[in-house]
């Protein structure tokens, strides 16, 4: 039995304890092999079960089992079989040097991408305004834990534009818990202004993100003013705060 495989499953898990509560990640003990269930259930109408069996050879040599729980009681055979089928019938998507797995990882993301969706807040941008040839843009999240918080900023960055802002400000609170986390992504202090603002308005459960592109005019202490200001309005233009 190789120790390689063996140390990296258990640093793995390991990890995976750290991250979530007794609730969330769990082992099944009805089952002889390592398997846990992993359960993300911060609102009922959007909870989904993984579950994951780490088989011997896991990393190195095997696979992950998983199962989406999602789908109990709908037939999902058929639904994988016939894409895998319409995949396999389109010579274009084929490249007979790559191995199989990386062919259909397309298909897998197919199947995943909903789910995730199901999972994501809603996220709002308010209109982008410049000063400057700089351009200024906010988006707000409603939040109500740290992976929310990861699928929103990923969905963001999934916008190009946003992705290759100059800046993304990113600061998030949430409701009875020390968890005031801020992300200059380079613009010195900028998300420490933002934290004290929400700590005076009283803000919970709210992830914010400032996206500023920078025009080659150096705007100084503006820049911050405009940050801080992007942040009150959209938090104003959706009830968070009063004007």
């Amino acid at each position: 039995m190789s120790e390689t495989w063996v140390q990296l499953q258990a640093e793995e898990i390991e990890a995976l304890n750290s991250i979530f509560d007794e609730k969330q990640w769990k082992r099944d003990e009805n089952d002889t092999q390592r398997t846990y269930i992993l359960t993300i259930d911060h609102r009922p109408e959007r909870a989904i079960s993984l579950e994951l069996t780490f088989v011997d050879g896991y990393p190195t040599d095997q696979p992950l089992i998983y199962n989406i729980r999602e789908n109990v009681g709908k037939p999902i055979a058929f639904l994988w079989a016939d894409a895998l089928r319409d995949f396999v019938d389109k010579p274009s998507n084929i490249d007979e040097t790559s191995h199989m797995t990386t062919t259909i990882e397309p298909i897998v993301q197919q199947y995943i991408s909903p789910i995730v969706e199901t999972l994501l807040p809603p996220i709002y941008s308010d209109e982008p305004f410049e000063d400057r040839k700089s351009v200024f843009q906010a988006h707000l999240s409603p939040v109500h834990s740290k992976e929310e918080v990861q699928l929103v900023v990923n969905k963001l960055k999934e916008n190009k534009k946003i992705a290759n802002a100059t800046h993304n400000i990113i600061w998030d609170e949430k409701r009875n818990a020390i968890l005031a986390d801020c992300d200059d992504d380079g613009e010195t202090a900028a998300s420490g202004r933002m934290l004290h603002l929400m700590e005076i308005a009283d803000v919970k459960n709210v992830l914010v993100v400032v996206s500023r592109w920078f025009g080659g005019i150096l705007l100084h202490n503006d820049r911050f003013k405009h940050i801080n200001n992007a942040t009150r309005i959209i938090l104003i233009n959706h009830g968070y705060i009063n004007k």
